[in-house]
């Protein structure tokens, strides 16, 4: 508990200190950016078997003997085991029909229902992997995302970029009003949740005959960071 105040205090304190700063020394704050565009190296499906039969027995085992030949076609692909997640399972009864009071009839059948997410490199497969599990009994696809497995080095490399575009904006400020960068006051981050798509493939639907060309396109990722530098003459 100790630790836990102290480690409090010095955060609000460095904020009090940096903000007493500014409030006593002339000072400008600037927002730095610095973005890439970069090519995915991984694609994710995420697909389904969703079985309906008269007993729950039959759509369980049904549903399954189509999710073990789905994964034995993955297998002969060279999709790892590794790479493949199951993301959901479920065996509900199911019934259309209500009586004259509203209430659901006699249960009508059973729907089995298994969820995968597939992890596919090099991205260009994607489109071969899709056919391939559809061929197999897949009867649900959610949509194909792309993205990069390594992104901090990236990332970190956007950082650096980032401050130099603050610092180069805040000279160009200060010099034109005739001052001076001095000490860094507050170096503020703005952490971005994840790379943007500037294309993706997205589907709801999964007709009889499947075929569509897939392209990774690029992503863009963004470091944004806000510094706040003391003025002289």
């Amino acid at each position: 508990m100790i630790r836990f105040f102290l480690a409090l205090s010095l955060v609000f304190g460095g904020f009090a200190r940096a903000e007493s700063l500014k409030d006593s020394v002339a000072n400008i704050s600037v927002m730095g950016e610095a973005a890439e565009e970069v090519a995915p190296d991984r694609a994710i499906l995420r697909f389904g078997v969703v079985t309906e039969r008269p007993t729950a027995a039959a759509a369980a085992s049904e549903n399954a003997r189509t999710m073990e030949a789905i994964l034995a076609g993955l297998k002969t692909m060279g999709v790892a085991d590794a790479d493949v997640q199951t993301q959901g399972v479920s065996l509900s009864p199911m019934s259309d029909d209500r009586d004259a009071k509203g209430k659901s009839k006699a249960v009508q059948f059973y729907r089995a229902s298994n969820r995968l997410a597939v992890f596919v490199k090099p991205p260009d497969k994607a489109a071969d992997v899709v056919g391939s599990v559809i061929d197999k009994g897949a009867n649900s696809l959610e949509g194909v995302d792309y993205d990069n497995s390594d992104l901090t080095a990236r990332r970190d490399a956007l950082r650096a970029k980032a401050v130099k575009d603050a610092e180069r904006r805040a000279r160009v400020y200060a010099e034109a009003a005739g001052l001076r960068l001095a000490r860094v006051i507050e170096i503020r981050p703005f952490d971005e949740s994840g790379p943007v798509p500037l294309a993706e493939a997205r589907m709801s639907a999964v007709p009889a005959s499947f075929s569509a060309p897939l392209r990774p396109g690029l992503q863009r990722i963004t470091e944004r960071v806000s510094i706040t530098w003391a003025l002289s003459r």
